[in-house]
């Protein structure tokens, strides 16, 4: 709101009187500049009531300002690091460019320096501590390996950490969504373990349950626990098939399966890039593969619970987003997405015979031809 002070004039005749009557003039003098104090007084109250209004120097701004402290075409300076490639992080990465472009963060915003890890926690270690050194704002780490690099990284310093593919909060040291450290947020993306093989069980018997999973992966191991407690609650055997690189896979997957009724593979970084070597494997044993990634279901595995890359990419960029534009990093949390779906591969499910799913599963499922 703006507003004006215009100019108080008075003409020759206004004066005339004074020579008149002098008493009043000096009377008249004094009324007029008490009326004066008391107009400035109301212009004064207006224009502060018209700064609260347009959210100045109010904590209810929706839209928050750029830091005073920042210079103001500054570009802000991003270290994205993945732990490794495959179809399930690429996407997700995909969807956290594809979402900054939405937004308008072009280069002369934002400078982006991505990196992969190639699945060594090592690397992804190194990585980070050359963002810190670069001096990045910001790191934004996808998967669990990359997102404890980035928060050891950044310790001690300025560097935020926005992180997001993580399945299992606790891995990160996150107490009840809260974060570690005031410069720490990003995404967190649980497998409903319970619910699934609550669906599992529903489809076919199930007396033994192979877990295929990488035990060097930290999100893996949360689940394989949850797995493991949900099995001894409803009297089901676990048969474990680990693996750590993706040459073994295929052939523990095809042992696995000719032992048990049904098998269970967390969102794991090693079984994902085999996906569809397991998918074949479970097929030709006739039996039913649960996993905690859709995109393993986009391969050939018949069903999941969670949700899609594309999701944990854009939330994660919308958090990073409002960071930049300089809201405190208090006002945006971890965020643990609740809201999960089913996603079943139609092919798989008509090759196993043996297994239903509810109708009413289906009807609210994603399906996959």
């Amino acid at each position: 709101m703006k507003m004006s002070l215009r100019p108080f004039f008075l003409g020759r005749r206004d004066f005339a009187f004074f020579e008149q009557d002098e008493k009043k003039a000096v009377k008249w003098g004094k009324d007029m500049k008490k009326l004066l104090c008391v107009l400035l007084g109301l212009i004064f109250c207006a224009s502060a009531l018209a700064g609260c209004a347009n959210g100045e120097n109010s904590s209810l701004s929706p839209s928050p300002s750029p830091e005073t402290n920042e210079t103001e075409n500054a570009v802000y300076k991003i270290g994205l690091v993945q732990y490794k490639e495959h179809t399930a992080l690429d996407a997700l990465r995909e969807a956290f460019m594809g979402r900054l472009e939405e937004w308008g963060c072009d280069e002369t915003q934002v400078e982006i320096d991505y990196q992969n890890a190639g699945g060594d926690p090592a690397k992804a270690v190194e990585i980070c501590g050359g963002f810190v050194e670069d001096e990045v704002d910001m790191i934004v780490a996808i998967a669990t390996p990359a997102a404890q690099a980035a928060i050891s990284a950044v310790a001690g310093t300025d560097v935020t950490v926005v992180f997001t593919g993580v399945s299992d909060a606790g891995v990160l040291g996150l107490d009840q969504g809260e974060a570690p450290s005031s410069k720490i947020t990003g995404v967190v993306s649980p497998t409903p373990v319970t619910e699934l093989l609550g669906l599992a069980a529903q489809a076919s018997p199930i007396a033994k349950l192979g877990v295929l999973y990488d035990p060097e992966e930290p999100n893996s191991q949360a689940e394989v626990q949850q797995v493991k407690s949900y099995c001894s609650e409803q009297g089901i055997e676990v048969v474990e098939a680990t693996v750590t690189d993706e040459e073994a896979v295929a052939q523990s997957a095809t042992d696995l399966c000719g032992k048990v009724d049904a098998v269970f593979t967390p969102a794991d970084n090693t079984v994902i890039g085999k996906a569809a070597e397991v998918a074949e494997a479970a097929k030709a044993a006739g039996v039913p593969w649960y996993t905690g990634s859709e995109t393993m279901v986009q391969a050939g595995a018949l069903a999941s619970m969670g949700v899609t890359s594309r999701e944990m990419g854009v939330q994660a960029a919308d958090m990073a987003v409002r960071l930049m534009k300089g809201q405190n990093i208090a006002d945006v949390p971890v965020y643990t997405f609740s809201d999960n779906k089913t996603y079943v591969n139609q092919t798989t499910l008509k090759a196993l015979e043996k297994v239903t799913f509810p109708q009413e599963t289906l009807k609210g499922a994603f399906v996959y031809p």
